[in-house]
């Protein structure tokens, strides 16, 4: 082989690589996390916006469960720490929900229009019935934000 032989192949060899450890990273980037022990079943991914290059996984799980009579969710950061537990109500809705209706669409709630509870920036939470859920600590702020992203939409 000769001395250019071996640079071409050292050059093939390189990009081939850099193209697999690309492929490789963008898979892992795009892929979901496992479940922490601390999150429940029910609980759904919801993914932090790209950044544009595959990077570490950013996201945060959130669920839903009916607790006297009452519909409460918690959003959990990737590793499954609570950022945010509280009661949520039913958008136009003055009835409870039951436990099978608590099924969150992840692509809707990770687009969802959000507010700030505290520290955390909560988002409205879209089920698989129609129906969102708004946090009932800024129930009305939620409410309004909700309205304005209807009216904008038509």
């Amino acid at each position: 082989m000769t001395k250019r032989e071996k640079v071409v192949a050292g050059l093939c060899l390189v990009i081939v690589v850099a193209v697999g450890i690309s492929i490789v990273s963008y898979l892992w980037s795009n892929t979901i996390p496992d479940r922490p022990a601390s999150v429940g079943s029910n609980a759904v991914f919801l993914w932090a916006p790209h950044l544009g290059l595959p990077g570490p996984r950013r996201g945060w799980w959130m669920a839903c469960w009916v607790s006297d009579a009452k519909t409460r969710c918690r959003l959990s950061q990737i590793d499954g720490t609570t950022e945010y537990e509280g009661d949520f109500m039913p958008y136009g809705h003055a009835g409870p929900l039951q436990s099978q209706q608590l099924k969150i669409v992840p692509a809707k709630t990770e687009r969802a229009k959000k507010m700030w509870i505290g520290k955390a920036l909560v988002p409205l939470v879209y089920l698989e019935n129609g129906v969102v859920l708004i946090p009932d600590a800024r129930y009305e702020d939620g409410k309004r934000l909700l309205e304005q992203h209807q009216t904008s939409m038509r």
